[in-house]
């Protein structure tokens, strides 16, 4: 269920790059990140909760909510590297 998911978000991603720019400041609205930390599995949750932490910092009821602005899909991704080599799949 969640690879298909996934797929599925990666797809409406891809297509939504592709379509023709909008005219409304949404055009480049597609921030992304990769990065790699060495983290310990309860390290890794504590990254976790403060990511959850900062949604729901941004989240706000419809009636606070400006009229231009629009959903935003956020979506994390953290996984450990494969193998016992820690750099496999690094940025660095």
């Amino acid at each position: 269920m969640n690879r298909l998911a996934y797929v599925a978000d990666l797809r409406m991603f891809e297509r939504l790059q592709t379509r023709p720019p909008a005219e409304d400041g949404w055009a480049d609205a597609f921030p992304y990140s990769r990065g790699t930390i060495r983290l310990t599995p309860d390290e890794l949750r504590e990254f976790f909760e403060a990511y959850i932490a900062l949604l729901n910092r941004y989240k706000r009821p419809d009636g606070e909510t400006p009229p231009e602005a629009r959903t935003v899909l956020t979506r994390l991704l953290a996984f450990p590297a494969p193998g016992d080599d820690h750099t496999e799949g690094t940025t660095e």
